[in-house]
């Protein structure tokens, strides 16, 4: 037992504070006695002492001598199923041999750490419900969590269950905090231990780069803790390449495979082990990878083959290697796109592709460095419905038509059928049904709605009429500018379906408004379940091309008529057989941005050249003349090459990501450019452009790898010149992509001379490809595709027992190994205390002791009053024993005075009542006898005896006869008397 200072620096305040005091005593005027300075001396002197020592934090030191014991578990994967097992047998039994008073408890981990007990009374334990990460080993994470969970006042000892095969390196650093802390650890080992079967694939190696046709080795190291016969198995681009049965030794060897490199691109390899004697198949393959590069490769992705062949037969007479394919067979994964260039969409409409061949694409360019090329068309572009895809984000264009000239450019008109038919959902047959039974929304209310659809997609200035017909034609909305035409909703709300159907009246009424208007593109938007034959169509369609006006049919109905396919194909429009009526709003929509949008735009012009590009080299001559072409708007920070004579972009280009992409926006066939496909230079201009967009040389001098960190990984990168000197403050980034083809954008930072680090945290084992970029102002970009391998994770590789560590551990804190539960609980370790804080009595001694410092420094008691006191004290005494009563009230008031004035002025009234009573003849009792006397009636009175008082004073004797009675003082002398003792009192 002892005593401790919670802060020991506050005693240096004690001294000084003491020494100020002193001094000040002895400075000061004092009326007080020597006896009562040193007293209130030293009670000031016990206050400041209190109130310094509870500052310090005084704490009382008791030993104790019980013990907290924390189980550390390991439940990670390399311990086994049976370790694991061993591992809860031993807790289990080292529990149930607890002692009494000490206390147990439990953490799990793995990959990381979990309270299951937290330190208590020993409990049955049946399982560890704990369930960590099993993949990795934190030690160092269990030991600190352990440490925290430690009461105060108890010994501490953490006992280790492991194999010691610590993944992240952190062990011993918590091993010399846990030891700081009073902490010991000891250890007790499960496992599988050294002589268990396992096949390990130590490594997997394949040249960084290869060309197409040369012999790539794959080699294998491959590690066994005893002899047994295996098959090894090699996969590339995850497809079987070759097979091998071999006798694996107790130790390392290698197996190699040799593989024709075929395609250019990044592939991988996988070798694969199977062993009959195995513990864990984690660790079972090993990954490669290799970047094979030939001549470039072009992939042409042809909505129509017819349209395309002029493209693909100019790439091939350049000499580019050119597959072709149709939309749907696009690949949708990185590692089959990777063995192209460059990738060219000619005339492929949207709806043919899916979303992750888009977003492949995208990732293409943008990720991989590739490159990216539409060729326009009737299905290409906005018209394609390409507005909002991951490809117009890829593209130096945006799909709409911003800047058109303020003039009226379009007068629509929507010519809708509201006969009967439209009153009901239509059949998909071809036979007419005129049912009245209504399924859903009626197929007229949505032809509202999808005017209301069209008209959101035009400008104020754009025109607009509706004509609605039966068996007869009537006008909704005249044609007029939109800004003019007021409320469209209120307008066609009152439309409604009955009677037969005309088509030739609706459409004649839009043809005669139309060949009024001014608009250089007129057009008409014909919604109908198609049945009607009557009226002259192929007049009607005479005059519509002779006025520029343009048709476009939409079937409602999956029994559409091929009335309509044949007007839209004469017409100069589009057919839409809309199966489903819901879907007729967006072609509205679609069709109007279409024309409103000038999404198509067929005229001749000559391109205007007004940038310069390698893809114009040695074009210089002239370029032909364009029939049309797609309507688009140049982004900001694209470079237009070309433009139409309405200043839209023909031939635009830019870099995007890490790749580049063009846009030609008229096309490469007879249609838009049939001057272009007899002119000379139109192999040259086509290989020009495609090869604009092909990567660029590989930089040397970038060099990337993987680092452990623990169970995490660092990316990297070292970059140098030709002569060595290394490449600083460069912005450097490296666009990953995993083994699950999904891929990430890392920014490094800059950690030493040419080298830049980045960490990835913890990687899924498999190989990735990297696309390294530096970028600094003023220089040019630097760039190099690397292929790295993230190896199967430690817990897997790690095999047998690490004794060293759990040594180490040991070591650090004077633990020992322990091999049976009761061995546990040893009390050896050195016996702790328990504190107890003495500051709050400290405080409450200071209160008490301060008043009576005040007390005795201002409270100034005379003799006479420590005398009244006493005798005070003396009488209530004498009450308690055995109470006497008074002769009479009068005695009894005397006797008070006497007590509050104190014995002289008790004399003085004693004397002045003697002289009073002796001039009146009457004897006067003594003050005791008095104060003592019993009042008695006639009878008593005539049989007590005579008593004498005789009061003295200096110089005068008084004597009275017995049995006289004082007189009774008159009321002036006793108010006298009370302020002449009043007085007395003051003094």
């Amino acid at each position: 037992m002892g005593v401790t200072f919670a802060e020991p620096l506050a005693l240096w305040l004690l001294l000084p504070t003491l020494g100020l005091t002193l001094l000040l005593s002895r400075a000061a005027r004092h009326h007080l006695s020597r006896r009562r300075r040193a007293v209130g001396l030293a009670l000031r002197a016990a206050v400041i002492t209190a109130l310094v020592f509870a500052l310090a934090g005084l704490q009382l030191a008791l030993p104790i001598d019980r013990l907290t014991t924390v189980f550390v578990v390991d439940l990670s994967d390399s311990v086994g199923t049976a370790g694991r097992a061993a591992a809860l047998d031993f807790v289990r039994e080292a529990i149930e041999d607890a002692p009494d008073g000490d206390r147990a408890g439990i953490v799990a981990f793995g990959r990381q750490a979990l309270v299951e007990r937290l330190p208590g009374e020993p409990q049955e334990l049946e399982r560890i419900a704990s369930v960590p990460v099993r993949n990795a080993t934190d030690v160092g994470a269990a030991l600190r969590l352990a440490a925290a969970l430690f009461p105060d006042e108890t010994q501490k000892r953490i006992v280790l269950v492991s194999d010691g095969n610590d993944t992240t390196g952190r062990g011993q650093t918590e091993a010399a905090l846990t030891a700081a802390r009073g902490v010991q650890i000891e250890t007790h080992v499960v496992g599988p231990g050294a002589d268990a079967a396992e096949v390990v694939v130590e490594r997997v190696h394949t040249p960084n780069t290869a060309r197409v046709g040369e012999e790539i080795e794959v080699e294998a190291t491959i590690r066994s803790t005893v002899a047994q016969p295996a098959t090894v198995r090699l996969f590339g681009d995850g497809q079987p390449l070759d097979s091998r049965r071999v006798g694996l030794v107790a130790g390392t060897q290698t197996v190699v495979f040799r593989v024709r490199a075929r395609e250019a691109g990044f592939h991988t390899f996988r070798v694969v082990v199977e062993a009959a004697r195995d513990t864990f198949a984690q660790n079972d393959r090993g990954d490669s990878d290799t970047i094979v590069k030939g001549e470039p490769s072009t992939l042409v992705v042809a909505g129509d083959a017819k349209v395309a062949a002029n493209l693909v037969a100019a790439l091939k007479a350049e000499r580019q290697d050119v597959d072709s394919i149709v939309p749907e067979a696009l690949p949708h994964d990185l590692t089959s796109l990777a063995a192209y260039d460059s990738l060219v969409l000619v005339d492929a409409p949207a709806r043919r592709l899916t979303r992750p061949q888009m977003l492949a694409l995208q990732s293409f360019t943008r990720d991989l460095g590739r490159g990216l090329v539409m060729v326009g068309g009737p299905r290409s572009y906005g018209a394609g419905g390409y507005k909002k895809t991951p490809l117009e984000d890829a593209l130096p264009v945006e799909m709409d038509v911003r800047d058109r000239q303020k003039e009226p450019d379009v007068a629509l008109v929507v010519v809708l059928d509201r006969s009967g038919s439209m009153a009901a959902c239509h059949c998909n047959t071809a036979s007419r049904d005129q049912g009245t039974a209504i399924q859903g929304v009626p197929k007229v209310d949505i032809g509202k709605e999808a005017i209301l659809r069209a008209v959101a997609a035009m400008t104020p200035r754009d025109q607009l009429g509706v004509v609605t017909f039966n068996e007869n034609a009537g006008w909704a909305i005249r044609t007029a500018p939109l800004a003019q035409v007021g409320d469209v909703e209120s307008k066609i709300a009152g439309i409604t379906a009955d009677g037969q159907t005309n088509i030739f009246a609706g459409l004649s009424e839009a043809v005669d408004s139309l060949e009024k208007t001014v608009a250089k593109r007129r057009h008409v938007i014909l919604l109908t379940d198609g049945w009607s034959n009557q009226g002259d169509y192929e007049a009607l369609l005479v005059r519509m091309k002779a006025a520029g006006i343009t048709l476009s049919t939409v079937g409602a109905g999956g029994g559409s008529a091929d009335l309509l396919r044949a007007l839209a194909e004469r017409g100069g429009g589009r057919y839409y057989p809309a199966a489903n009526p819901a879907a007729i709003p967006d072609i509205f929509l679609k069709e109007t941005q279409q024309v409103a949008g000038q999404q198509i735009v067929e005229e001749a012009f000559f391109p205007i050249v007004t940038g310069s590009s390698p893809i114009l080299k040695g074009l210089d001559a002239g370029l032909p003349r364009l029939l049309g072409y797609n309507g688009t708007t140049a982004k900001a920070a694209a470079q237009t090459v070309l433009v139409t004579a309405r200043d839209d972009p023909l031939l635009a280009q830019w870099q995007y990501g890490l790749g580049r992409s063009v846009a030609w926006t008229s096309d490469a066939s007879g249609r838009w450019a049939r001057d272009w496909v007899a002119w000379g230079g139109f192999n040259r201009f086509f290989s020009q452009l495609v090869k604009w967009t092909f990567p660029g040389e590989e930089t040397a001098g970038i060099e990337a790898e993987f680092v452990a960190d623990g169970d995490r990984t660092r990316l990297r990168i070292r970059s140098v010149e030709s002569d060595g000197t290394p490449r600083d403050f460069y912005e450097t980034t490296a666009t990953m992509v995993r083994p699950d083809l999904t891929s990430s954008v890392v920014r490094l930072t800059q950690v030493g001379p040419g080298l830049y680090e980045a960490s990835l945290g913890t990687l899924d084992p498999g190989a990735y490809a990297l696309r390294v970029i530096q970028a600094r102002p003023g220089a040019s970009p630097l760039g190099r595709t690397v292929g790295l391998v993230a190896q199967t994770p430690a817990e897997y590789r790690l095999l047998g027992t690490n004794e060293r560590l759990l040594a180490a551990l040991r070591a650090a804190t004077g633990g020992r190994p322990v091999t049976l539960p009761e061995e546990v609980w040893r009390h050896d370790l050195r016996t702790t205390s328990a504190s107890v804080e003495l500051w709050p009595p400290l405080l409450l001694l200071a209160l008490l002791l301060w008043p009576l410092d005040v007390a005795v420094r201002r409270v100034s008691i005379s003799r006479r009053e420590t005398a009244a006191a006493r005798a005070w004290l003396v009488e209530r005494w004498r009450e308690l024993r055995g109470p006497a009563r008074r002769t009479a009230a009068v005695g009894g008031m005397l006797a008070a005075k006497e007590r509050a004035a104190g014995g002289r002025t008790r004399a003085a009234l004693l004397r002045q009542e003697d002289l009073g009573g002796a001039e009146a003849g009457a004897p006067a009792q003594s003050p005791a006898a008095t104060q003592g006397a019993v009042p008695a009636g006639p009878a008593t009175q005539a049989a007590s005896e005579p008593a004498t008082a005789t009061v003295s004073e200096p110089g005068t004797s008084t004597a009275a006869p017995a049995g006289a009675t004082p007189a009774a003082p008159s009321e002036e002398d006793t108010l006298a008397r009370l302020r002449d003792a009043k007085r007395r009192a003051r003094r």
